[in-house]
């Protein structure tokens, strides 16, 4: 497909799969803690007490040993509570129903703190920003009468990309494509995205964010609002794995 083909269907913000997502986002949760639950019930059927003693005890070292603030401010309370319940129900008559309701209060939880939102208005602004951010960037001077640093097509002149661009325009409407950047910084990061939409017009892709960087406020305003799907190092635990 060529890339006016492409822009033809995707030439929408509204159209664009990051989109529709972030707007079916509950429904999305939903179909993924079925997802999870079904792949960990089958995995650990008849020992859920197990795996979910194991992931209270691994949250709970979480909070103590490596703290973020960016955490949630009931994270201690939520995982007692969850310890509690799972205690209490040890000898009730039907132990298993319990125990499948505590495993799927914890994926839910999970599914809620990594799965993103998409803003129109963030989006718009971002790359209004980057624009203007990446034309001084690549300007070594305030060239005569260049207000705002230059054209937006010199600096797309400046972006090169190489490779079968239209192959990739012809995937994105069969599947859902992953693209695995290499980079050096964040900022590489952030070209990519940038490239993608304005050089290759391509819909804007979901990315993943270390948790990390959502401790600091003015990133963590942007992530929320643009996709980003947050990822936690620090939870080695089968309840988010498979998420």
């Amino acid at each position: 497909m060529s890339k006016e083909k492409t822009k033809a269907l995707f030439g929408v913000i509204e159209q664009w799969p990051i989109a529709k997502a972030s707007k079916e986002r509950k429904e999305f949760i939903e179909r993924l803690n079925s997802f999870v639950f079904e792949r960990l019930n089958e995995g650990h059927r008849g020992n859920l007490s197990e795996l979910v003693s194991k992931t209270v005890y691994l949250e709970k070292q979480r909070i103590k040993l490596n703290p973020w603030k960016v955490d949630p401010v009931d994270d201690k309370g939520y995982w007692n509570n969850i310890g509690t319940q799972l205690d209490l129900i040890q000898n009730l008559a039907d132990k298993e129903n319990a125990e499948e309701e505590l495993l799927k209060r914890i994926i839910n939880r999970y599914s809620e703190e990594i799965v993103g939102h998409f803003d129109k208005k963030t989006f718009l602004f971002s790359r209004w920003f980057l624009t203007a951010f990446f034309k001084r960037l690549f300007n070594r001077y305030f060239g005569k009468n260049q207000w705002r640093w230059g054209k937006k097509s010199h600096l797309l002149e400046k972006m090169k990309i190489s490779g079968d661009v239209s192959l990739v325009h012809n995937l994105f409407t069969k599947g859902t494509v992953v693209i695995l950047p290499t980079h050096h910084s964040n900022l590489d990061s952030i070209m990519v995205g940038y490239m993608i939409d304005t050089k290759m017009e391509l819909p804007v892709f979901s990315y993943g964010a270390g948790l990390n960087l959502y401790n600091v406020e003015i990133a963590a305003y942007f992530m929320n609002r643009l996709g980003a799907f947050r990822v936690d190092r620090r939870k080695k635990i089968p309840s988010i794995l498979n998420a």
